[in-house]
């Protein structure tokens, strides 16, 4: 799929980025759609000089506007100046969409994945929908690209290191191998870490100045939002809850380790243990749905889970001081037959300070695909960096 984009979307013959322009499109990448009079104040211009710009910049194909008086009209990047694409790795599906700089979600696929399918296929599925989406779309040029896997990658190089845990992704360069084919730049994050970000939107009215998202699923892990920015560690190996110890003589661990939790609530071990209550392949949606329907077995089971639960994250509690803890993935779905016992114990178990304002909840945001896919597109709008490589790439093209 290597591009080389051509039309149907051209600029305007003989169109030029000036740092004015630079700047105007720099503001409506980062903060979106706005009004005339909003952008010259984010500028510091007078309104002439923005109107000016603007009207240079819709002549040019980059921009559009809706039929408002001059300064009352609303702007927006068109698709002439290029598209962001989104890629998500999840454990049943992947998810791809594509966005205007300012980003405006413009269209969104989703194929259903088997849990042990591997990396390259994930990353085929993820090129041959994005080529899909393109298509329907006029094929306008691909600027930067985001891309979540859900494994444990060095975000810096894109290479997959995360030992037998990783196995599926062993071999491939998720980087790479979309940079090739996107013909761009591509950023990389782990998915756990995106849908904490997701969820960070959504209590973003000043509630989670602090947020830790976990994930219960094939895999015990963790993302942090410390005022509005990923913590990736420095490499991109921060959030291994699954692989923090609650028993240092408890059961043995592929990582090597003895009692990390995700040896007690990992989906897998979950399921087994609803099996002995529901019978041979039972699932943890079964358990949940036989809790809500009232099973005292499978209520007890989900309550000592979420007492594991609720003893490791006292530890993440010591060492973070979150004020929102969000809990995602399969079993979650339990809402407060699994949020209670993992609330009692952080206020019975952790320190006044750490446990005072502590909210526990349930994940809403990192459901959507939608809004998990414009996390992505987030990073890559309010970072610096992706923004200057977006507009040398518009001035590459207009100069060419």
């Amino acid at each position: 799929m290597a591009r080389r984009h051509s039309r149907p979307y051209a600029l305007t013959r003989g169109a030029m980025l000036s740092s004015s322009k630079e700047r105007a499109l720099a503001t409506l990448i980062s903060q979106g759609p706005m009004h005339r009079a909003d952008l010259a104040r984010a500028l510091e211009v007078s309104r002439t000089t923005v109107t000016n710009v603007t009207q240079e910049l819709l002549a040019d194909g980059m921009l559009d506007s809706d039929q408002g008086t001059a300064l009352r009209s609303k702007l927006w990047i068109t698709h002439a100046a290029g598209v962001i694409v989104s890629v998500v790795c999840r454990l049943r599906s992947t998810v791809v969409a594509v966005s205007s700089l300012d980003g405006r979600t413009t269209a969104l696929r989703s194929a259903t994945q088997e849990p042990y399918d591997l990396g390259g296929h994930r990353l085929t599925t993820a090129t041959h929908l994005i080529e899909e989406l393109l298509a329907q779309i006029g094929n306008p040029p691909v600027l930067a690209g985001h891309v979540a896997v859900n494994t444990q990658i060095d975000v810096l190089t894109g290479e997959i290191v995360g030992g037998r845990a990783s196995k599926r992704w062993t071999g491939f360069n998720p980087r790479t191998t979309m940079e090739g084919a996107l013909g761009a730049p591509v950023a990389i994050e782990n998915t756990s870490r995106l849908l904490a970000l997701a969820e960070h939107h959504m209590h973003s009215n000043g509630q989670a100045h602090n947020l830790i998202y976990v994930h219960l699923s094939h895999g015990i892990t963790m993302g942090q939002i410390l005022h509005g920015t990923i913590v990736q560690g420095s490499h991109g190996g921060a959030g291994e809850l699954g692989h923090m110890s609650i028993d240092l003589e408890g059961l043995p661990c592929e990582c090597g380790n003895r009692g990390c939790l995700m040896q007690y609530v990992d989906e897998q071990v979950v399921s087994t243990r609803a099996s002995a209550i529901l019978g041979a392949d039972a699932t943890v949606d079964d358990l949940v749905a036989s809790a809500n329907d009232g099973s005292r077995a499978c209520r007890s089971l989900i309550a000592d889970i979420g007492g594991l639960l609720g003893k490791a994250l006292v530890g993440v509690c010591h060492l973070l001081d979150p004020d929102v803890i969000v809990l995602g993935g399969e079993l979650a779905r339990a809402g407060d037959l699994l949020i209670d016992p993992v609330r009692q114990n952080l206020h019975q178990r952790a320190l006044p300070l750490n446990a005072r304002g502590l909210s526990v909840t349930a994940a809403s945001a990192s459901l959507s695909e939608t809004d998990v896919a414009s996390a992505g597109f987030h990073i890559l709008r309010s970072d610096p960096h992706h923004v200057s490589r977006m507009l040398h790439a518009i001035s590459d093209r207009v100069e060419t």
